[in-house]
């Protein structure tokens, strides 16, 4: 009887302590997880602001370059033109007849000087720093309808609710989507639309050209940097091919600045 207590006792001992085990192990498990789970959120959040600070290095690295880029041309290309157009101007009036030639090429150069002003205004820190997508986009479509290399229809409900710096790298995006529609869809015909719904902002560019081509053209550098932009813009892009052409098309939350 004694030695069978001793079984009952010592099975009862194995068992709390097969409990206690069981119990420690699960709760190293789930401790485990748990800062498993905390790890991966913190090199996560660690590689999501690596990639933002790069992006901004690489931005301030490259509007400073455009700022010393547009005193260059501003100091010295600019009042080299400016400089040949007065010369022009005191040739026309010495003459009896001027030559249809000779006033096509001082138009000609004031646009020349026009588009310079205004290239070097677009490279200025200063005005950087101030920058609305809707002003410059619209600057920048009737450049290019100007050329009538490419027709641009921009359809919009006001000014973005970003701050400056997300705006530029926006522009960059849609610069580089309506070089493609012009270099690799060679389009004729593009929309762009800008509305806000629910909180998102909401950017198409719709285009008559050959749609999306081949592999090699989705992978390309161009194609990339629309990709990551968007990324640290926290957004998503899509392209697809429809009936006539391709659409492309960001999708954005409105965030607080």
């Amino acid at each position: 009887m004694f030695k069978t207590n001793e079984i009952y006792s010592a099975i009862i001992l194995i068992t709390i302590v097969f409990i206690v085990i069981s119990a420690g192990f699960v709760v190293f498990m789930i401790s485990y997880k748990i800062k498993q789970g905390k790890h991966l959120k913190e090199k996560k959040t660690m590689e999501t602001e690596f990639d933002k600070q790069l992006m901004q290095s690489q931005i301030e690295v490259q509007e400073m370059t455009f700022n010393d880029l547009g005193k260059e041309l501003h100091d010295n290309i600019g009042q080299l033109l400016s400089s040949t157009k007065m010369l022009l101007g005191v040739t026309q009036r010495s003459m009896a007849h001027v030559p249809e030639s000779l006033n096509l090429a001082e138009e000609t150069l004031g646009n020349a000087i026009n588009d310079l002003r205004a290239l070097t205004k677009a490279l200025d820190r200063e005005w950087l720093e101030q920058f609305d997508l809707i002003t410059n986009l619209t600057t920048e479509i009737g450049r290019i309808n100007a050329s009538k290399t490419l027709n641009i229809e921009f359809h919009h409900h006001g000014k973005l609710p970003m701050e400056a710096q997300k705006q530029i790298i926006l522009f960059r995006i849609v610069q580089e989507a309506l070089q493609n529609a012009i270099k690799h869809a060679e389009a004729s015909q593009v929309a762009i639309a800008i509305k806000i719904a629910n909180s998102n902002i909401i950017l198409t560019i719709a285009d008559n050209g050959k749609g999306l081509g081949s592999g090699s053209f989705m992978n390309g550098l161009g194609i990339r940097n629309m990709k990551h932009r968007t990324k640290l813009l926290g957004g998503t892009i899509d392209w697809e091919s429809t009936v006539i052409g391709a659409t492309v098309s960001i999708n954005l939350t409105i965030q607080d600045n």
